[in-house]
Order: structure tokens, then sequence, then C-alpha cells
């Protein structure tokens, strides 16, 4: 019986259960189906057990919504759980439980997998369908279209054009109501072109809208009203005239070697496609002749003309004079790397260079410290600057999801960044600078600052995670790359924290990558520290600061030797690191519909017997049970545990031929990380090794996701490598596993 047959099977047996109670009630009370916010409330449920239960401020936080938010969905969620009879438990004080085995966890997931999702619109969904409905049509609209589509009262209608309104007036475009006649947008050909560009930054995510060019998202994949708005808000957008745009984007980073970074391709796609489209459509721009001769002298106008030219032959299409000067902008806006004329590019450096060292200044008089020396910070914000001075002369505004952070915990800092950035608005010409671009600048002068603070102060810390392997190296890893003050004293398990231990061993504070239930200062992060999880640190290393207490430390030097002991610990380490080396695993498959569906492949990675191959299963379930394993920086699952199936250190990977869709995220493959049960230690320091690497050399992982084996071979043996030569050199120690 396949899998979506069982799906069928459970759902009819549940169904049949209460056909009688059903019988009783009238037709105008149907069964409640499940919203998206519902669905993913009751996965987290699934993954927790009695001896680990979740509460309402957990589930909340992952979701990123309020703590009333997740309360009011608990009756359905309720009521769903119990027509599926599914045991669920309140314990006030404790939290929420789920009392099911782990096959029926997984049978949650999979009623859920084909459980219909109710068509529900939040304010967001709303006001993001109806900016795509009037960026689009050519003609007014009448108010009942939009009320009876979403139910809403005028006054909901009224309040979300007052918001729309505002949005679109940064761009110069007014939103018309006339009584008779209708809705309505008015402004310039340019207007809209830079409204509906930018509409796809300021309501979409980079990775949402690299799936829709990519063509990964179908209707299968997502909830309708998802596609639907995302539709109307490329809809302008061809698919044809993409993949030309694309592929002539990437000749010609070959041909004029040149390199654009990530977020300056997909802008560039979207700009020029939609000229394209708009030209096809007969709607032509003008530019002034003052402003196109300057951008004749640019180098990227001789990149838009290889652009243009290419156009031209492969969608039969004339392209004016004036749409090379726009490409020219949207290049000039974007971040582009000259390889081969340094001189180019040297130029451009110099012009900002002055203006960048007087803002230096500025911020240093507002905050009373000292950052020329920062030879990092002058070269970063020259860097920023460069493309940004191109973007606001321009009119393009670019996304900052951080900018309420900074402004709400980096007051001081965003102030200080304000008053530098009215040089920019001298150099630009331009009327204001953009919040979010000053957020930015900030963010630059806000590391600085930190570390400039932390510079002399050094913090003893945890890292903790369910096992105390897999995603607490990566976590270590990543705050050692980020956090030069942290220093690793010890990695542990969630299960066996020892408060007394940890206070006798001097550890200031706890990093954890799951929820603790303890009386000691820690911090709850995600294993790839995100910006929120940077700001938190920073304030619990103040605190820590504050908690310290001088000490007089006493120097003594003493002979060193190498030690039988030494001699040991070697040579086990060259022993793990071959066998490691010797038996990579790698599997392909084409696609997967149910990340559990890996464990009985990941198995067989390493074993043909039986019963070790379901040791490791359980032992990954187990694993994943407990806390989630997905790195979505890195769009991989870190399937990790501790087995007795193996006695060495085993790695593997499981990729994916077409990426696994994850609600709103990509996963395009498994890392397998397996240990022996016993005599850990130093298979756990070398697993901690990979994990750096995965982070430090981002090449790594997209060597796993082009499935290029040989590379991904030879830049693991190196790494380990050199981790092996610190060893012989006794530069490095391994971190204590308490």
């Amino acid at each position: 019986m396949n899998v979506l047959k069982m799906h069928f099977f459970y759902r009819i047996i549940n169904i049949s259960k209460g056909w009688f109670l059903k019988m009783s009630l009238s037709e105008g009370n149907p069964k409640i189906g499940l919203t998206a916010r519902q669905k993913a409330i009751i996965e987290i449920l699934t993954k927790f057990t009695a001896t680990n239960p979740v509460t309402i401020s957990t589930i909340s936080k992952k979701l990123n919504l309020s703590s009333r938010t997740i309360l009011r969905e608990m009756p359905d969620i309720e009521r769903w759980l119990s027509e599926n009879d599914f045991k669920f438990i309140r314990k006030p004080g404790v939290g929420l439980i789920l009392e099911e085995s782990l096959e029926n966890q997984k049978k949650i997931l999979e009623l859920l997998d084909v459980e219909s999702v109710k068509k529900v619109y939040s304010k967001e969904q709303r006001r993001k369908f109806l900016l795509g409905e009037l960026l689009a049509s050519k003609e007014p609209r009448k108010s009942f279209y939009f009320t009876s589509k979403f139910k809403i009262s005028e006054g909901t209608l009224s309040n979300d054009l007052d918001v729309l309104g505002k949005w679109l007036a940064t761009y110069h475009i007014n939103i018309i109501r006339k009584q008779g006649l209708g809705i309505y947008l008015e402004g310039t050909e340019e207007n809209y072109r830079q409204a509906i560009a930018n509409v796809v930054y300021d309501f979409m995510e980079e990775k949402e809208i690299l799936s829709l060019l990519s063509g990964h998202q179908t209707a299968e994949d997502a909830p309708k009203i998802e596609i639907y708005s995302h539709n109307k808000l490329l809809h302008f957008l061809d698919e044809k005239i993409v993949k030309v745009v694309e592929q002539l984007l990437s000749e010609t980073e070959q041909k004029l070697k040149i390199k654009y970074t990530d977020s300056a391709y997909i802008g560039l796609v979207v700009h020029i496609s939609l000229a394209i489209k708009r030209i096809q459509n007969l709607e032509k721009i003008e530019m002034e002749q003052q402003k196109l001769q300057k951008l004749l002298l640019t180098p990227e106008y001789s990149v838009a003309e290889e652009i243009a030219q290419g156009l031209s032959e492969h969608l039969d299409v004339e392209i004016p004079v004036d749409e090379i000067g726009f490409i020219t902008m949207h290049l000039l806006s974007a971040k582009i790397w000259f390889f081969d004329n340094d001189a180019m590019l040297s130029d451009k450096k110099n012009n900002v260079r002055e203006l960048v060292k007087n803002m230096i200044t500025i911020v240093e008089q507002e905050l009373g410290v000292s950052l020329k020396e920062n030879e990092a910070l002058y070269e970063d914000l020259i860097q920023h600057i460069l493309p940004a001075i191109s973007r606001l002369s321009m009119n393009v505004y670019i996304k900052n999801a951080q900018l309420q952070t900074i402004k709400e915990n980096y007051k001081d800092i965003f102030n200080a960044t304000t008053k530098a950035c009215e040089l920019l608005k001298e150099k630009t010409s331009v009327k204001e600078i953009p919040e979010t671009e000053i957020a930015f600048i900030a963010m630059h002068f806000g590391a600085a600052v930190e570390k400039l603070h932390f510079k002399q102060k050094q913090f003893c810390i945890a890292v903790v995670c369910p096992t105390g392997m897999g995603t607490s190296r990566m976590l270590a890893a990543n705050l050692e790359k980020e956090f030069h003050n942290l220093e690793i004293c010890c990695i542990l398990s969630a299960l066996h924290i020892n408060v007394q231990k940890l206070a006798e061993e001097g550890i200031d504070f706890i990093v954890s990558t799951v929820e603790l239930d303890i009386d000691y200062a820690y911090a709850y992060v995600s294993p790839i520290l995100t910006e929120q999880d940077k700001v938190l640190l920073v304030d619990l290393m103040k605190k820590a600061e504050k908690r310290k207490k001088p000490t007089a430390v006493q120097h003594t030097k003493t002979a060193k030797y190498t030690t039988k002991q030494d001699i040991m610990y070697i040579t086990k380490i060259g022993i793990e690191i071959i066998q490691l080396l010797n038996n990579l695993r790698f599997l392909m498959i084409q696609r997967t519909t149910n990340l559990w569906d890996l464990f009985p492949l990941a198995g067989r990675m390493f074993t043909k017997e039986k019963e070790k191959a379901n040791s490791v299963v359980m032992a990954l379930t187990e694993r994943e049970m407990k806390a989630e394993t997905y790195i979505s920086s890195l769009e991989i699952m870190l399937f990790h545990c501790k087995t007795e199936a193996v006695n060495h250190c085993r790695l593997g990977y499981i990729g994916f031929r077409e990426p696994y869709r994850k609600e709103n995220e990509w996963v395009k493959g498994a890392i397998i990380m397996l240990v022996p049960e016993s005599d850990t230690n130093i298979c756990l320091e070398i697993m901690s090794v990979i994990s750096s690497a995965l982070i430090e050399h981002a090449e790594m992982i997209t060597f796993l996701h082009h499935i290029k084996q040989e590379a991904f071979v030879k830049a693991l043996e190196q790494y380990l490598g050199q981790y092996y030569q610190k060893c012989l050199d006794g530069l490095h120690q391994p971190k204590k596993i308490l």
C-alpha cells in the first residue's frame, strides 16, 4: 500500500468512527477544515512528547505570532485532533502534549499532508492582492469587486487603500477613487515601472522571488491564495522573457568579465524582464537627454548595450536608446565587480572614499568612540555606499527586515548614522534618505562599535542542543565565526545540564538551540544565527559583563613534551578521519514527498544489516522529534544521532534533484552524521570541524546541491587535513563535553 493510499485509509477509518455523531449534526455545520496556521501549530505539537511538553510561548516564538493568536486557534485544533481520535492534553503550568506514540505522531503528519486548507486571507495577503490588481489593471475597478472578493466592508477597503496609497506615493503614483467610475492608479510610465519592480521586494521574500522565477512553485506546493496573489504581482513577467534575460546575464558575466551579486541578479532579471514586457505592450519610456548623455560615459552602459543587443536577437524586439539608458541605471544600482578592469572600479571607489571618511568622523563624534583604525568598516562602507548612491539617485528602494530592531535596540547608533547620512543626501541630491538604507549603514557601524566594546572581553560559554552533537556543533562554529570574544568552553546535551557544575566551571552563559527550563543565563537561538539572535547575544554579553568580577590571573610557564596519551589522541584522530573519508556516502533521489521517508534511506547507507539499519532509523527519528534540524540558510536537513550501529564517524548526503518545499522554504538535501554511542569525544570534535567547514566555506554546500561529489570530497579532505595538522602542532584542543 503506497503512502497516498495509506493517507486516505487512515482518513476513512477516522471519519467512519465519528459517523453516527456527525449524522446528528445539521448540514449547515460541516466538518471544520484547518488553516495553514493551524496546520503549522499541529506540526509543532507532534514534535514534543509527554516528557518534553511545549508551551504556548514556544509556539508563538517559532511562528512569530502572539500568544493570544495561538490561543484563539486552539479550539479548532483540539476539535480536529478529537475528530481524528488523537489524544491531546493541556497541563496547566506545564504545557501542551500530544500523548501519542512515534508511529501515531507520524500518522498525524501524514494526515496533515492531505488535509484541505481553508482559504483565509490575512490583512497582508489581502493588501498584496489588492495592490497587484491595481497595478495590473488598465481600467477602473468597482469597490464592490474587492469587498465581495474578500467579504470585507467598505470601511476596511478604504483603510487598505489608505495604507497602499502611502506606499505608492513614494513612487509619485496616486490612487484615484471616483464614485460611479471606480478605483484606479495615476502616474507616469517611469513611476509605474519603479513601483511594479519594487513591489516584488517590499511584498515578497527574496527566496519566494527565486522560487517563482525558477518555476519550482506550483499550485500543488502552496495555498491557492499565495499562488494567486504572487501571480498577480508577477503576471506582467513573461516566463519566456525571464529565461532569455537570465541567459543573457549569464553570458554577459563571462564575456565582459563581471560578476553580479545574488540580490543584484534577481533585481536585474525583474527590472529588465518588466521593461521588455512593457515595450511589447507599447508602453514607452523617455529619459532626459542630459541624464542619458551622462550614462553614455559609464562602463555600465556598454554592459547594457550587450544585454539590449541579445534581447533584440532572441525576442525580436527593438530596444530604444532610452530603454538602454534605464537598463544602465539598474546596472548602476546593482553590485557588480569588474574583474579585468581594476582601474575602473578604483575610480568609482575614489569618488566615495572622502564621503565615507567624513561619515565615520560624524559617527565618532556623536557616539564618542574611535573608529578611524577600523579598516574593515571603511572598506565595507565603501562597498555598500557605491550601489546605494545609484539606488538613491534613481529612486530604487531596498527592503530591510531589521529596521525596527536597529531603531529600537541601537537607537544611538541609528541616530548618529542618520546625521552622517546628511552627507549622503547632499551627494545624491535626494530629498530624504530612506530609513531602510540608513539602517543598513547603521548595521555596519553597530558591528564596529560592538567589536570595539568587547575587544578586550572574553566570555566562557556552553553550547547546548538536544543531543550535544549536530546542531550544537553548527551553532558553535557559527558563534566562533561571528563573535571572536566568545570561547566555547563546553558542548553538552539539554538532558545533561548541571547548573552547579557550570557555575564551578566559570560558564558565563548558555547558548542553546532549544528552550531550557533552568535557572541560568541562556539565549535560545537558531543553529545559523539570525540578526535578532546576534542582538540577543550582545545583550546577554552586556549583562554577563556586569556580573563578572575582576580576578587576578597567575601566569606560569611549564615545560611541554609529547606524552603517550598525546600520541594515542593524535592517532585516534587520524584513524577517525581516514575512516570517515573512506566511507563517505552520496545518494541522489529524484524527489521526496515526506522528509520522514529519508530515515530508512539513511539507515541503509552505512550498513546492510537490517537490525543495525533499523537502529539508525530509530535514533534519527527520536532526535528529529526532539527538535527539528532544518538549516534554512543552507537549505538542508542536518540529520544526526549517536548509535551503536557504527563504530566510527560516518558522513553521508541525500540530495534531491527536485527541491522539497517545506512550508515557505526549500530543502535541497539532507546531511547524515552518525557517531558511535561510546568513546564519542573525538568523533564529536571531528563533526564539529565539518560543521565549521560547511559554514565557513559556502562552496562545500554548493558542491553538494549541484552533485559535485569529487569537489566536495577534495574540499573536505583538505579541511580535515588542516585540522589534523593543527592537532600535530599542538595548536588545537577539543571542546570539553560535559
